[in-house]
C-alpha cells in the first residue's frame, strides 16, 4: 500500500518518504519509493507501542513507537480502507 511516512527520532531528526507498506507474518515492511529513507525498514509488530490511529486532514493516519523511534504513516485509504490499521490490529490480536 502506498503511503507517506515520517520517522522521529528525538525532536530535530526526521525522515520522511513515500513508501510502499506490506505486512510479513511478524512485521511491518516500509519500501522506500521517494525521500530520505534510503533502505527497507522491518518493524516488528510486537515491539510497537503507544499504537494511535486517527485522522489528518481527512486522511487516516497510523502512529506508533518502535525502539525509540516514532513513526507516523499517512495513508489515504483509497482501494484499501483501513489497510494498515486492519492488518495491525490483526497481527496485534494473533499475537495475544
Amino acid at each position: 500500500m502506498f503511503a507517506y511516512v515520517q520517522i522521529f527520532k528525538g525532536k530535530n531528526n526526521v525522515s520522511y518518504g513515500y513508501v510502499d507498506l506490506s505486512f510479513t507474518k511478524d512485521a511491518l515492511v516500509i519500501s522506500t519509493l521517494k525521500g530520505d529513507l534510503h533502505h527497507s525498514i522491518r518493524v516488528p509488530i510486537k515491539e510497537m507501542t503507544d499504537i494511535v490511529t486517527g485522522k489528518y486532514e481527512g486522511w487516516n493516519q497510523v502512529k506508533f513507537t518502535c525502539n525509540d523511534l516514532k513513526y507516523s504513516i499517512t495513508y489515504s485509504g483509497y482501494g484499501g480502507y483501513d489497510y494498515v490499521k486492519n492488518h495491525l490490529m490483526a497481527d496485534l490480536l494473533a499475537e495475544s
